[in-house]
């Protein structure tokens, strides 16, 4: 009996939900830390505190502000409680969404569970893995599903208090929801379908004609939604956002003709985008990025998820043939061209207000643009799966999409895990390097493999957390940068060479951080590829590896090493975000024999070499010899240096640096007695 009553509740469907969303979304969370823009966020919050979120917030989108401090004032700085909140939010969005598919078809138990798995688990939202920015995105979208949800149960609801209840929810969770993504007010017109389906299910063999009035009746209390929301926000609030004002862009529509009709092909391609192609384009995109191993693991997880998928069906299956056997329940027949009618009808409406701002909902950079539509978008694509017959291939079908869902997020969780640990070790050697930088410096930082975004937060972000997490500033926008920061890239590089500029730089619009870019004082940390330590080039002698772009070569030459401060304590990134210090390798003895090199500790180099040779360690780089050579070069150990010519000779490139650098030691004060200078002219100079 107790089976039974637990069978028919919503119980078993709500933890198949959360056992498989777990296994596409959890695996990975562990080795996420702050993505992309989570920088800039988390570091306003580290220098003024968490009232600074509504100061950042207040000419955008204000009620993130509260949001942001609220989830702040929680977890501080920590990244992971971050993660594990943004997984329960898009859990309880899909749940919301199984009570909405229930209340609209209630005879279909595994379609309404497939439909909001489908929802949960939705491929073309790849920001999710940026734990801290986007909580309102994937807030909003789980509010806009449960005023939908409030909405059908107040037009259900035969007792006033009881509507009113139901209306006053979807009434604020409507504007909440808008307040905090406001184009998703195009799923607007998804509510006023929702609303149709939903009476007209009730009224069996009425037509439209008899069907509209009771749907305009019962929908246009919630018009007061958009009205409201759309007044408020064009005629109240000071919004310093262009795009989102709709005169300004309704103007620039409407200029020329040719504006209209780019403006119907971005609405097509954003509307194929969110209601196809985000089950195709991310997994072609990232599903082969990884590692073997993490491939791998990927596809264990997809099987898996689809192994108890094949249970799930089962289970539900059986019960269905109970149910329809003690209750004679007729099925809907018409149910999956309801869903591909309202599905494609909300996801234009849900694109539309995005294509008017002049954006397009495409994945990667813009992928949070298709979230809203999301839910009509599963809707097509729902449909469209369960019209197919027989079963045997609509399993197929399933297993396919939910298939390449799992890998597709897997794949993100991995690319993010890669790059964060890629700056993890960075900032690792870079301490080993420089227990202290010059405030005043513009460091230039290149990471190996490593997609920047549209911004330098992740170059700038990281250094200040480690040198400079004490600065404390007032709780107003913009906030100071201490220690500024930019990506290696052709216009930097311009200024660098140029060295004659000194150029401050906020965000024009929400003026988030402010920094000084000081192109005279410069420090070049490169990290040319994950096989290579990082290098910290000094303009006194050259250290350019081969696998470096040709910006670092043009460069070079102003990196200015005193950028790094002398004979300062240690200091350790914070753990957090870096986690505890990786095994000492080679790359350890490296910085800390370079560190040496910079204070004229030539001793101290010696030993590290000593120390690496030890334990059986050497560079993957030939480059990186350079500092031993210099110091067995001083001390006028030529067995030593004949040695590290031979592994330094092997590449023309580095044998000319090698030459200049050893040249360079008596220009800067360090004198090579005559035969060593005789024998380096043999080694390296002389033409052969």
């Amino acid at each position: 009996m107790f089976f039974r009553r637990l069978r028919d509740t919503k119980l078993p469907d709500i933890l198949f939900l959360a056992v498989l969303s777990g296994l596409v979304y959890l695996p990975w969370i562990k080795g996420l830390t702050y993505n992309k823009d989570d920088w800039y966020f988390l570091y306003s919050g580290l220098v003024s505190g968490p009232e600074i979120f509504r100061a950042i917030a207040l000419h955008t989108r204000p009620i993130r502000g509260p949001l942001y401090e609220f989830y702040f004032s929680l977890f501080g700085l920590h990244p992971y409680p971050y993660h594990l909140v943004l997984y329960f939010t898009r859990l309880l969005g899909g749940i919301g969404a199984l009570w909405l598919f229930t209340l609209l078809w209630p005879k279909q138990r595994f379609p309404n569970f497939i439909l909001a798995f489908l929802f949960l688990i939705f491929p073309g939202f790849l920001w999710w893995v940026s734990g801290f920015e986007f909580q309102p995105y994937v807030l909003s979208v789980s509010l806009e599903v449960l005023s939908f949800a409030f909405t059908l149960k107040s037009i259900e609801s035969t007792t006033f208090i009881k509507r009113t209840l139901w209306l006053a929810g979807a009434l604020l969770f409507g504007w909440i929801y808008l307040a905090l993504v406001e184009y998703a007010i195009g799923m607007e017109l998804f509510r006023i379908l929702l609303v149709y389906v939903f009476i007209r299910d009730r009224q069996a063999g009425l037509s439209f004609w008899d069907v509209a009035p009771r749907v305009i009746r019962s929908a246009a209390i919630f018009l007061v939604i958009p009205l409201g929301f759309v007044f408020w926000y064009q005629f109240l609030f000071d919004n310093w956002r262009k795009a989102q004002s709709a005169g300004t862009q309704l103007n620039i529509l409407l200029e020329s003709v040719s504006n209209i009709v780019w403006f119907l092909v971005r609405l097509a391609q954003s509307t194929i985008n969110v209601s196809f192609l985000a089950w195709v384009v991310p997994f072609y995109d990232h599903g082969f990025n990884g590692r073997l191993s993490q491939l791998l693991f990927g596809l264990f997880f997809a099987m898996l998820i689809l192994g108890i998928l094949h249970f799930v069906y089962h289970y539900f299956e059986k019960a269905a043939e109970k149910t329809t056997a003690e209750e004679s329940i007729p099925e809907h027949k018409k149910w999956q061209i309801d869903a591909i009618v309202i599905g494609f009808i909300g996801t234009v409406g849900g694109v539309l207000p995005v294509v008017i701002a002049n954006r397009i909902a495409v994945f990667d950079r813009f992928s949070h643009y298709t979230l809203p539509a999301s839910f009509a978008g599963i809707l097509f694509v729902g449909g469209w799966i369960f019209l197919i017959s027989p079963k045997i291939m609509r399993q197929v079908a399933l297993s396919i999409i939910v298939g390449i869902a799992a890998l597709t997020h897997h794949a993100i969780a991995t690319d993010a895990a890669n790059e964060q640990k890629i700056i993890r070790d960075f900032w690792w050697q870079v301490t080993w390097r420089a227990p202290s930088i010059n405030k005043d410096a513009l460091l230039v930082v290149v990471y190996p493999d490593l997609d920047y975004g549209d911004g330098d937060e992740v170059a700038w972000g990281p250094a200040n957390f480690i040198y400079y997490p004490s600065v404390r500033q007032p709780n107003d926008r913009p906030v100071a940068v201490t220690l500024a920061a930019i990506r290696m890239e052709p216009d930097a590089m311009r200024e660098v060479i140029l060295g004659n500029r000194v150029v401050k730089d906020v965000d024009r619009v929400v003026e988030y951080n402010s920094l000084t870019y000081n192109y005279k004082n410069i420090l070049i940390l490169t990290q040319p590829s994950e096989k290579t330590c990082v290098h910290a080039l000094d303009n006194r002698w050259a250290g350019v590896s081969s696998y470096d772009n040709t910006f670092v070569l043009a460069g070079s030459k102003n990196s200015n090493i005193e950028n790094i401060v002398k004979n300062s304590s240690a200091v350790a990134p914070p753990p957090y975000l870096f986690g505890s210090e990786p095994e000492h390798d080679w790359c350890y003895y490296f910085q800390k024999a370079d560190y040496a090199r910079q204070n004229g500790d030539w001793e101290e180099v010696i030993k590290m070499d000593q120390g690496a040779v030890a334990l059986g360690l050497a560079p993957q780089d030939a480059i990186e010899w350079m500092p031993f050579l210099q110091a067995y070069s001083i001390a006028g150990n030529m067995e030593r240096v004949r040695q590290i010519a031979r592994l330094v000779k092997k590449d023309v490139f580095y044998k000319q640096q090698a030459c200049q650098n050893l040249q360079a030691l008596s220009q800067n004060g360090y004198s090579l007695s005559p035969e060593m200078n005789m024998m380096v002219d043999q080694l390296f100079c002389s033409v052969q």
